[in-house]
């Protein structure tokens, strides 16, 4: 039996973590990510002196979607070359998905769900 989708994010700090890009292809989105990992996560190092986090790149990946509404923010000029994207809400229940950041809104029901990281 599979993992359920909440341990996937076991010692991981989502509210710390940050969205880099959001790929849409076919009936897939992909969500690349900076994840900030805790200290009780396999892949966990010791953070340099000017991080907070142990930055973990990684891919949150849904397939089969049934349902999307993605509502992007508009940003000001100078946040436009902004390469990471701070969350505000982050919620996985079922096969429903939604996150809010500064990128924008993302809601979606998907098949699957996929925790990855690099």
């Amino acid at each position: 039996m599979g993992k359920s989708i909440a341990s996937r994010f076991d010692n991981i700090d989502i509210a710390k973590s940050t969205l880099r890009a959001v790929i849409i292809n076919d009936d897939e989105l992909t969500l690349e990510m900076d994840f900030c990992l805790e200290p009780d996560h396999p892949d966990y190092e010791a953070p340099g002196a000017d991080e907070e986090c142990c930055w973990h790149p990684g891919l949150l990946k849904f397939a089969g979607i049934t349902k999307l509404q993605l509502d992007r923010r508009e940003v000001e000029q100078g946040e436009a070359m902004q390469r990471r994207f701070a969350i505000e809400k982050f919620n996985i229940e079922g096969t429903k998905f939604d996150m809010e950041c500064e990128w924008g809104d993302i809601h979606l029901a998907a098949r699957s769900i996929r925790v990855l990281t690099e």
